[in-house]
C-alpha cells in the first residue's frame, strides 16, 4: 500500500492518495465476490461457493468493485492516515476512485488554524462590584417571603392577603367558567411591568368570607385566550376565606432554620459573599465576551477551518431543528413549505449564524488550550446534575446524561467555553493567573471532551443563563440555606 499526500486543496484540507498493490486489490475483490455469493443465490452453487469469475459474469465487475469499496476496513484508512501523519478533524470524504490498480483519493479535513496574537496584553475597564446592606436586606426579605405561612383571618381582605373563592365568568349570556375554585393573592400591579392580563386586585379588596361580588373586566385584544381577547367579561366571585401572610422574624433562629449558621450576622455575611461572587462572575462574563469580540475583530481574517466542518455544523443544526419541530407536531418539509423555502435556501440562511458560532468556538478553544484550561469529570457531573434539576426532568435526564458520552462531551464543551470566557474577563482586568499548559496534553484533553469546538456564550449556556437570573433577582443565598 502506497500512501502520498498533496498540497492543501483548500483551507485546512489535504488530499490523501492510497494506492493498493495488485495482490491486495484482487484480495479485496475476491472477498467482495464471496459476500455477494453468500447473500444472493447463484444457480448451481451452494451459498458462498460460486467462483469469483462466475460472480463477475453474473453481476458485473462494477457491482463487485462497489461491494469491495463499501467494505474497505476502517483499519486500512486509519493505517494510511498514520503513515501520512495526518489526523482528520472531522468526517473524511471520498474524492475519487481508480481501478487497476485500486487508488483511493480522500479529502481529509485538518485542524483549523487559529493565531491569536498577544491577547494577554488587552485590557478593558471593569466596573467595580459591591454589595450593599440594602442588597442583603432585600435578599433576606425574599427568603422571608418564600418561607411565609398563610393564616386565616376574620376580616375584610387587604392588600397582600390571599383570597379563596369560587368564580363564575360570563361573556354576555354565554357561560365560560362555572364555580371554579381559585386562590388569588392581592398584589398591587407593577407600574413598570407590562401585562396582557387584567389585574383583579381592586375589585376584590374589602371582601370578607361569605360575601359575593359581581364586576366586569375588559380583556386586551392581544390576550392569549380567544374566548376572552378584546371582550368585557362579567365575573362573579364568592369569597370562602381570607388569609394574611405571616413572616418569620429575622433573628438568629431564622438563620438557623434557613442555613447552617448559628447567628443572623453570620448568615448575612454568607449572603454578602454569595452576592459578591455572583456579581463578579456576571461582570467577568460580560468583560470576557467583550474581549472575545475584540479578539475576533483582530484575527477574523486569519481564522481558517475545513469546509467539511462547516457543513457538519449546519447538518447538526438542522437535526436539532427537526427534533424541535417534531416535538411541536411538525415535519421539516411542512415547516419549509410554510416558510416558502427549499432546504438548500434554508441551509444558506443558517450559514452566517453557524460560521459566527464557529469563529467564536475556535477562538475559545485556542484560549482554553493556551491558558491550560481543562474540565474534570467531577465538573461535568456537577453541571449535568444542575441541568437535570433546572430542566425539571430530574433523574430521567440525569441517567440519560450518565449513559451518553456524547452528552457528557457537550457539557464539557459548555463548561470549558465558560471557563475560557471567565479567563478572558480576568485578563481584561489584568488579574489572570499565568497559564499552566504543561499540565494537560492534547490527547488527555480530547479523551475527556475538553475542547470548546462549539461555543456557548453566557446567553446560550444553561449554567450562565441561571447565573444571569440569579443576578437579576438576587435571591440565591449560600448552599447551606
Amino acid at each position: 500500500m502506497k500512501v502520498t499526500t498533496e498540497e492543501e486543496l483548500a483551507q485546512c484540507e489535504v488530499l490523501l492518495t492510497i494506492e493498493f498493490d495488485p495482490k491486495k486489490e484482487q484480495d479485496l475483490l475476491k472477498k467482495a465476490a464471496k459476500r455477494i455469493a453468500r447473500e444472493v443465490k447463484v444457480p448451481g452453487f451452494r451459498p458462498g461457493k460460486a467462483p469469483f469469475n462466475t460472480i463477475v459474469r453474473r453481476f458485473g465487475l462494477e457491482v463487485v468493485q462497489k461491494e469491495a469499496l463499501e467494505n474497505i476496513s476502517e483499519k486500512l484508512i486509519k493505517d494510511a492516515l498514520e503513515e501520512a501523519d495526518i489526523e482528520p478533524f472531522t468526517q473524511i470524504q471520498l474524492e475519487d476512485v481508480g481501478w487497476d490498480p485500486l487508488v483511493l483519493r480522500l479529502k481529509v479535513p485538518t485542524k483549523p488554524k487559529v493565531e491569536l496574537g498577544d491577547y494577554r496584553e488587552l485590557r478593558l475597564e471593569a466596573e467595580p462590584v459591591e454589595v450593599t446592606d440594602e442588597d442583603i436586606e432585600n435578599t433576606l426579605k425574599e427568603i422571608q417571603e418564600q418561607t411565609a405561612t398563610w393564616i386565616p383571618v376574620e376580616r375584610p381582605s387587604q392588600l397582600g392577603d390571599l383570597i379563596s373563592m369560587t368564580v363564575t365568568e360570563k361573556d354576555g349570556d354565554e357561560l365560560l367558567v362555572e364555580n371554579e375554585s381559585v386562590e388569588h393573592e392581592l398584589i398591587a400591579p407593577d407600574e413598570d411591568e407590562e401585562s396582557s392580563r387584567p389585574h383583579l386586585m381592586t375589585p376584590l379588596l374589602g371582601l370578607s368570607a361569605g360575601e359575593t361580588k359581581t364586576f366586569t373586566v375588559t380583556y386586551p385584544e392581544d390576550f392569549d385566550n380567544e374566548q376572552y381577547a378584546g371582550k368585557e367579561i362579567t365575573i362573579s366571585a364568592e369569597v370562602s376565606g381570607v388569609k394574611e401572610k405571616e413572616l418569620d422574624p429575622l433573628d438568629d433562629e431564622f438563620a438557623q432554620e434557613m442555613s447552617d449558621f448559628e447567628t443572623l450576622d453570620e448568615f448575612k455575611e454568607d449572603i454578602h459573599q454569595n452576592l459578591l461572587e455572583q456579581r463578579q462572575r456576571r461582570r467577568d462574563l460580560d468583560l470576557g465576551n467583550e474581549m472575545l469580540d475584540k479578539i475576533l475583530d483582530d484575527v477574523v481574517e486569519q481564522l481558517e477551518w475545513p469546509a467539511a466542518l462547516e457543513e457538519v455544523e449546519i447538518d447538526d443544526e438542522i437535526k436539532r431543528s427537526e427534533q424541535q419541530l417534531k416535538n411541536m407536531g411538525l415535519t421539516l418539509d411542512s415547516y419549509l413549505q410554510m416558510q416558502n423555502k427549499t432546504q438548500d435556501e434554508w441551509r444558506e440562511e443558517l450559514r452566517p449564524r453557524i460560521t459566527d458560532r464557529l469563529k467564536k468556538g475556535l477562538v475559545l478553544s485556542k484560549i482554553a488550550e493556551l491558558e491550560g484550561l481543562v474540565v474534570s469529570q467531577a465538573e461535568i457531573l456537577q453541571q449535568a446534575k444542575a441541568l437535570a434539576d433546572y430542566s425539571g426532568a430530574g433523574d430521567q435526564l440525569w441517567q440519560a446524561i450518565l449513559s451518553s458520552q456524547t452528552q457528557q462531551g457537550a457539557i464539557a464543551s459548555d463548561v470549558l467555553s465558560n471557563k475560557a470566557i471567565l479567563r478572558l474577563g480576568a485578563i481584561a482586568r489584568g488579574e489572570a493567573p499565568e497559564p499552566e499548559v504543561e499540565d494537560t496534553t492534547e490527547e488527555e484533553a480530547a479523551e475527556t471532551g475538553e475542547t470548546a469546538a462549539e461555543v456557548v456564550t453566557e446567553d446560550e449556556s444553561p449554567e450562565a443563563e441561571a447565573a444571569a437570573d440569579q443576578e437579576e433577582t438576587e435571591t440565591e443565598v449560600s448552599e447551606q440555606a
